[in-house]
């Protein structure tokens, strides 16, 4: 009985960190009560007609044209987030939203695609995300899967503008994808940039070994501003570091898997804190399999 209950309490306390991990960061002058990063933030420019909002889930870009909006991720399902999303949008132009391209499937990029497309406007995604935004438990009950699918690369030209979406491989899931604003010299590269530990949703395509080919698609790309799913912009050079720093760290793996580690071991035996980085023991039994395959 004192088993089953440390169990449970085990199981919930990695359910807690779990959320924990996927909760939204990040600042700004929160208001409403809520805390920052808990609600929709104040728009900022990037970039003439380039937009970002922050909080309630991941960035969201907003690009106005002449003819209409696109948007770029859609932030944690609620009318709320949604309403105020809006509000932001509506500060800085009054046309509807035309587009909305989604960077990957999981809940806090997804949440109110339903809702842009009840208002009149097109979901564009990887034909990968799609299929585990309709599969993965945490979202397959979220309404608004993509209303139009591409298998890897898509060019959006729309009110003088042309937004480019990039898949370069598999990262922090199996559907990331890469948001280009070429003109502004912009790129949204999501969750495959973060300020904390990075999260390999294995269960749904995320891959370890190919997170920096992913990095190595956006570095050939001409962009002076990456937008992380969560924080602030990040300069070419911190893209470079943050390569270089996964590339260090799957080298660590792959010399200790050569080394005799094993699935057990593998998490004593690999150096991160010069990373800033501490993945908890599941990751390193999936990260085992991946290597030995």
């Amino acid at each position: 009985m004192m088993l089953r209950t440390l169990l449970g309490a085990v199981a919930v306390m990695a359910s807690t960190l779990t959320l924990v991990a996927q909760a939204p960061q990040g600042g700004g002058a929160g208001g409403r009560g809520a805390a920052a990063g808990q609600t929709v933030e104040k728009i900022l420019e990037l970039k003439p007609s380039l937009y970002l909002i922050t909080g309630a889930g991941a960035n969201t870009l907003v690009r106005v044209t002449p003819e209409g909006l696109i948007v770029v991720d859609t932030k944690l399902a609620s009318d709320e987030n949604y309403k105020r999303l809006m509000e932001e949008i509506g500060s800085v132009s009054k046309l509807p939203v035309k587009y909305v391209i989604n960077t990957h499937h999981h809940p806090d990029h997804v949440g109110n695609n339903q809702k842009f497309i009840d208002a009149g406007a097109k979901v564009i995604g990887l034909d990968a995300l799609k299929k585990y935004m309709t599969s993965d438990p945490r979202t397959k009950e979220i309404p608004g899967p993509p209303t139009e699918t591409f298998p890897k690369d898509y060019a959006l030209r729309f009110g003088g503008a042309v937004v480019e979406a990039h898949a370069y491989g598999r990262g922090h899931t199996g559907d990331d994808t890469m948001v280009y604003f070429p003109d502004a010299k912009v790129v949204m590269v999501s969750d495959q940039i973060t300020n904390a530990t990075p999260i390999v949703d294995f269960a749904n395509g995320g891959s370890a070994v190919e997170w920096t080919q992913i990095l190595d698609g956006v570095l050939k790309l001409d962009f002076e501003s990456a937008i992380p799913g969560r924080g602030e912009p990040k300069t070419r050079a911190e893209v470079q570091a943050y390569r270089t720093n996964f590339a260090t760290f799957i080298s660590r793996a792959t010399d200790a898997l050569k080394a005799g580690a094993t699935k057990d071991t593998l998490a004593m035996q690999v150096k991160t804190d010069d990373l800033g980085w501490q993945f908890n023991p599941q990751f390193y039994g999936s990260l085992y399999d991946e290597l030995k395959k």
